[in-house]
């Protein structure tokens, strides 16, 4: 091998253990995987080359026999060129007639990988990682793999057999759009950005860190959430916006007190200056503002792993609080309605749990807690139709008071 590149694919997915073929590792699912006679489903593929050359994945899906057949795709064989070291995500739509019978069904998924010229190898078979343990309850969607890397071993397996649940009434409808899609998420392109980047972290590390002070994190939070919020159809209660920069505040502390961590912060909120032309003078600016979204993500993962610790149990499954933190990192990025209770699930507990870690010069936590029990109090009915956060809410306000 000779230069390793980033494992973006345990970015994408949970990638701890994957599957390789020919020098492509490779994630599959079906998507639903659970359906209803009649109804539709996709095998989803993410696929990552290690060949510094472009190769071609073929892709194959083979169904159980039924008489009709019960299974279509719009064609026998998906090929997917790969550029050199690219990251991409297939998605090959599968259809089913309302004749298929309910129960357990197979659906083996090959992959065959060729190339006109072998090159080298970039990515590994396997990878030790620099993360290390952390409160994180998910890890994806983070640029953590990529930055400081997660670990990972790869198995060569050319077939894999996917497995689809039928249940409920059939469905008769309209046949779907069986035309597979491609979402290409890296190519080298991005090599010299994440290279800049880290190259300017390392080299001016001495200058960037004293301008990280909790206060001016803490400030910046404050103000950007603000905005965000706003945008998001929920403007913040003071009280909101207080704990909100807490535990973004912490989220950011938590990583950058142990050097091995500090680039999982610090890489991709420069990266974000030079894919953007923004200025490389403000690290301030460039993680608690520019970078909001993905740091919000990361205080959520951060906020369940907390409740984990203090409650000794997952309130909410890891899909549940993925599906939150994709919804809140959209919103703070892009605009749209926020429920309230996406906002005190999990990132106002998180606040709660961190309140005494996080307090500013002449702060009296006894008024933050009122503030933020008045805006609970002013949300009651947004919040009513959650009861297990209701009762968090209730059991975690007095413990964080008591403690300031």
């Amino acid at each position: 091998m000779s230069t390793e590149y980033p494992d973006v694919l345990g970015d994408l997915t949970k990638a701890r253990h994957r599957i390789e073929v020919n020098g492509v590792h490779y994630l599959a699912e079906l998507d639903p995987s659970v359906i209803a006679p009649g109804e539709a489903t996709s095998a989803r593929l993410f696929l990552q080359s290690c060949w510094d050359v472009p190769v071609q994945a073929s892709i194959s899906l083979r169904f159980p026999a039924h008489t009709p057949p019960a299974f279509s795709v719009i064609q026998p064989r998906t090929d997917v060129p790969l550029e050199a070291a690219e990251v991409g995500e297939v998605r090959i739509p599968v259809a089913t007639t309302a004749a298929l019978p309910q129960g357990k069904h197979s659906i083996a998924l090959t992959l065959g990988v060729t190339y006109q010229a072998r090159g080298l190898y970039v990515r590994g078979q396997k990878s030790e990682g620099q993360l290390g343990e952390t409160l994180l309850t998910f890890e994806t969607g983070m640029a953590l793999s990529r930055t400081l890397g997660l670990g990972f071993v790869s198995r060569t397996v050319p077939e894999q057999v996917l497995a689809l649940e039928v249940i409920g009434a059939p469905q008769p409808g309209p046949t779907p759009d069986l035309t597979p899609t491609y979402l290409s998420h890296w190519t080298v392109a991005e090599l010299p950005i994440d290279g800049k980047a880290r190259h300017l972290v390392n080299d001016q590390l001495l200058y960037v860190m004293p301008q990280l002070t909790r206060q001016a994190l803490y400030l910046a939070f404050l103000e950007e959430s603000q905005e965000r919020l706003r945008d998001a159809h929920l403007p913040l209660h003071i009280g909101e916006a207080l704990f909100l920069a807490k535990i973004l505040t912490f989220t950011v502390e938590y990583f950058l007190k142990r050097r091995e961590r500090q680039e999982a912060i610090l890489v991709p909120a420069f990266a974000l200056a030079y894919r953007y032309n923004l200025p490389t003078d403000d690290p301030v600016f460039l993680v608690a503002r520019a970078d909001y979204a993905r740091i919000s993500r990361l205080a959520i993962s951060l906020s369940f792993g907390l409740l984990r610790k203090r409650l000794g149990r997952d309130v909410w499954t890891i899909e549940e609080q993925k599906a939150v933190a994709d919804l809140v990192a959209d919103r703070v990025e892009r605009g749209g309605v926020l429920p309230a209770e996406f906002l005190y699930l999990p990132l106002l507990l998180g606040g709660l749990m961190v309140a005494t870690d996080v307090q500013m010069p002449g702060e009296k936590p006894g008024q933050s807690m009122a503030l933020l029990d008045q805006a609970r109090q002013n949300r009651a009915a947004d919040l009513a139709e959650n009861p297990a956060l209701v009762q968090l809410l209730a059991l975690l306000l007095p413990q964080a008071a008591r403690a300031g």
